[in-house]
């Protein structure tokens, strides 16, 4: 699982299970989280050597993006999707700012030939994720989003 940690920055813990990616984010978040965010997940599909993948999002805390780093994560979400992401699943339940979250990750996926689906529980998504074609590993997945930071 490969991590990143600096609370004045945003905080994130990813990992890629199969064909789904898994991120844990506690925001706000800034520039220097989001290169770091971007660095670790390509690691993780590029070296899965995955060709068709989607992503559960679990958004916490004060869950926005500065601007700069909102324009910088759209460059490398259509990048991904460019490369392969086909389905985003966000969960909503532990982010303290929903309605402004919801329209800031509709944005970054605004135009872009990905289905982006927001869910208040993280079975609804992998109920959704799974309905899609991909596998997902409900005890797997649970575990992961259960950890602590």
């Amino acid at each position: 699982m490969a991590s990143y940690y600096n609370k004045q920055h945003g905080e994130f813990t990813l990992t890629m299970i199969q064909d789904v990616v898994l991120t844990n984010a506690i925001g706000p978040w800034n520039l220097e989280c989001i290169v770091q965010f971007g660095l670790k997940y390509g690691e993780s599909v590029y070296s899965a050597k995955a060709t068709k993948w989607a992503d559960i999002i679990m958004l916490q805390g004060e869950s926005l993006l500065v601007p700069d780093a909102e324009k910088d994560l759209q460059i490398r979400i259509a990048r991904a999707v460019q490369t392969g992401l086909t389905h985003v699943a966000v969960v909503m339940c532990k982010s303290e700012v929903k309605t402004t979250a919801k329209m800031q990750m509709s944005r970054l996926y605004k135009g872009l030939p990905a289905t982006l689906e927001f869910f208040e529980t993280l079975g609804e998504a992998m109920d959704w994720v799974t309905q899609q074609g991909y596998r997902c590993e409900r005890e797997s997945v649970e575990n992961f989003f259960e950890q602590a930071f």
